[in-house]
């Protein structure tokens, strides 16, 4: 059975955070703790656009 768009995203959403955390006990810092956190639950309205994302590839 095929995935749906929103299932396979949800589950690639679920892998990333999964491995982000396992990486978060491996030494980072507090700051880059609360940054991943920060950045998990604000999601993307915190991204920069236009200019501030960078350039295009």
């Amino acid at each position: 059975m095929k995935m749906t768009k929103n299932a396979a995203k949800a589950a690639m959403i679920a892998k990333f955070t999964a491995e982000a955390m396992s990486l978060a006990t491996a030494g980072i810092s507090e700051n880059q703790r609360r940054f991943l956190k920060v950045g998990l639950s604000r999601g993307k309205e915190l991204e920069p656009t236009g200019v501030l994302a960078g350039a295009r590839s």
